[in-house]
């Protein structure tokens, strides 16, 4: 008896098509995105292909689309305490970029900005923005609240928050300083980073001391 393949419905198909993409984007690079390995990977002709899409600029869309509609949970209840809106942002951040090569590349990858067509990185330059005023708030209320230390600036600490969590996702090397060294969990990363956050009485045990310059002799 010959079995009969079910036609997948559209909008399933659309998006194995648009998390199709992004599987390869994330293990190959951007150049190998092209027509017959996108065909190739979700098993469909390229014919058949675009029949849900028009282009590949469309399947990048609907990648973005997608995407920002799962980042969207990484955004922690805004009621929090300041300290935990950021560590619970943080934690979401690296657990589900990590985890996602393409997603990863689509968030964080200057690449992304010249390859995807321009409303798309529109959508993607505006969930940017928003995160950072999300960090940047809570850091501000945190300061003023006074669980958040105040001797160094808010935007200087978002900087040090986005970058940890950049490092995180995009440098695998961090969690293997050097051969044979102790690995290093992004968890601790995060736990470090918090204590970097909170008030020195409360944080950091001690004030680190400036290293005065060798003189020449």
């Amino acid at each position: 008896m010959v079995a009969v393949r079910m036609r997948k419905p559209a909008a399933e198909r659309r998006r194995e098509i648009a998390e199709a993409a992004l599987r390869i984007v994330g293990r190959r690079g951007v150049t190998a995105l092209t027509t017959a390995n996108l065909a190739q990977e979700v098993g469909l002709t390229t014919g058949a292909l675009f029949r849900h899409f028009a282009s590949l600029d469309d399947v990048l869309r609907e990648a973005v689309r997608q995407s920002l509609e799962r980042m969207e949970s990484t955004f922690p209840e805004p009621s929090l305490p300041p300290l935990d809106r950021i560590s619970r942002l943080a934690r979401n951040r690296v657990g589900i970029l990590s985890s996602d090569p393409g997603l990863a590349w689509l968030v964080r990858s200057e690449q992304a900005l010249h390859a995807l067509p321009r409303d798309a990185v529109d959508s993607l330059l505006e969930f940017v923005s928003r995160s950072r005023r999300f960090l940047l708030e809570a850091i501000e209320e945190g300061a003023r609240k006074g669980s958040i230390r105040r001797d160094i600036e808010p935007e200087a600490l978002l900087v040090a928050v986005a970058g940890t969590i950049h490092a995180l996702v995009g440098m695998p090397g961090i969690h293997r300083l050097a051969r044979g060294s102790r690995r290093i969990e992004p968890e601790r990363v995060l736990e470090g980073l918090m204590r970097m956050l909170a008030p020195s009485g409360r944080g950091m045990t001690r004030k680190l001391k400036l290293v005065p310059k060798e003189r020449k002799k």
